[in-house]
C-alpha cells in the first residue's frame, strides 16, 4: 500500500487528517485548500484513495479510515529508518492489535496498532480521564491513547525490567520492545508462582511510587511472564497519583492480580496487605 500511493494521494490524506481531527470528516473544498491542490486533483486523489479503502464518501464530505491512519504512520516510521518491515501479528485484543515489526538490521520490536471504538473502553474513561470536550472523534481518541502509552513508558523506563521499553510512537500506534513471554491469562506453568506475584507486586510499587502512576486496568491479560520473569504491558489508560480515583483503581488492579494467583495458583494473600505494600505503607510483603 505504502508503495502505491502517490504524491497527490498523501498529500491529501494528510490535509484530510488535518481537517479531522476532532471533527471526523472535511468537504472536498477545505482539502483542496489544506493540501494546495487544485480541487480536481483532489477529486482524482480521493477517487483513487476510496479504492484502496484509505477513505470513505460521507455525503458531501470524507472521512479516513483506520487504515489511512496506520498507514501515515507506518511511513513516518520507514522515513525514520525505524521499521523496514512487518511480521506475524502477536495479539489481537479490545483496544489494539500488536504486530511484528523489523528494522533495516533485523531487529524485532513489536508495534501496537490502537483500535479504541471496538472495545468498553469509553465505559471506564470517565473514571480515568477528565475529557477535554464533548465529542472526540476515533482519531483522536487513539491518537491521545498511544501517546498516553508511550509516555507512560518513557516514565517507567529503567526504573525496573518488568516495564517493557518504548521506542516511539505516531499517531495511533506504538513501537515497544518485543518480549519473549506468554500472556499469565494463559496460566503458564510457573517456577514460583508466589514469587511471581510478589514480583508483579513489586512493579506496581514501583510504578506508584517513583514514577506516580497506576496502570488502573492491570489483570492477567496484560501481564507477560516466561514461568520466571514477569512484564506489565499495556498504559495507556495509567493515572498518576493525584488523579481523585486513584485509591479505587489502585486497588482493584491489586485485587484483580491477588485474585487470579489465587484462583491459579493457589497463592493466598492479603489484598488489604497487597494494596499497603504497594503504596508504600508497609515495607515488605507477609
Amino acid at each position: 500500500m505504502l508503495k502505491s500511493i502517490k504524491d497527490e494521494e498523501w498529500r491529501t490524506l494528510y490535509a484530510l487528517e488535518e481537517a479531522s481531527l476532532g471533527q471526523g470528516a472535511a468537504d472536498d473544498g477545505k482539502i483542496s485548500r489544506l493540501a494546495r491542490l487544485p480541487l480536481d486533483r483532489v477529486t482524482f486523489a480521493f477517487d483513487q484513495l476510496n479504492k484502496k479503502g484509505l477513505v470513505l464518501r460521507r455525503t458531501a464530505s470524507h472521512a479516513l479510515t483506520t487504515e489511512a491512519v496506520e498507514v501515515m504512520a507506518l511511513r513516518e516510521y520507514v522515513r525514520r529508518g525505524l521499521i523496514a518491515a512487518l511480521g506475524a501479528i502477536i495479539a489481537k485484543g479490545k483496544e489494539s492489535d500488536v504486530y511484528e515489526a523489523f528494522d533495516d538490521d533485523g531487529q524485532l520490536f513489536a508495534l501496537k496498532f490502537f483500535k479504541l471504538g471496538r472495545t468498553s473502553f469509553t465505559r471506564v474513561r470517565k473514571k480515568r480521564f477528565v475529557a477535554k470536550s464533548g465529542m472526540r472523534s476515533w482519531m483522536t481518541v487513539n491518537y491521545e491513547a498511544a501517546k498516553r502509552e508511550y509516555v507512560a513508558l518513557k516514565k517507567l523506563q529503567g526504573l525496573s525490567e518488568a516495564f517493557p521499553r518504548a521506542i516511539a510512537w505516531n499517531r495511533s500506534t506504538v513501537i515497544l520492545e518485543e518480549l519473549s513471554g506468554v500472556r499469565l491469562a494463559t496460566r503458564p506453568e510457573l517456577v514460583d508462582p508466589r514469587s511471581c506475584l510478589n514480583a508483579v507486586l513489586e512493579a506496581e510499587r514501583i510504578a506508584y511510587l517513583r514514577a506516580g502512576l497506576v496502570n488502573a486496568d492491570l489483570s492477567e491479560y496484560n501481564i507477560l511472564t516466561d514461568g520466571e520473569r514477569v512484564w506489565l504491558i499495556d498504559w495507556p489508560q495509567a493515572v498518576a497519583r493525584a488523579h481523585p480515583n486513584v485509591a479505587e483503581l489502585l486497588r482493584h488492579d491489586v485485587a484483580a492480580v491477588v485474585t487470579f494467583f489465587k484462583k491459579a495458583y493457589n497463592v493466598d494473600t492479603q489484598v488489604t496487605d497487597a494494596v499497603s505494600y504497594v503504596e508504600g505503607n508497609s515495607d515488605r510483603l507477609e
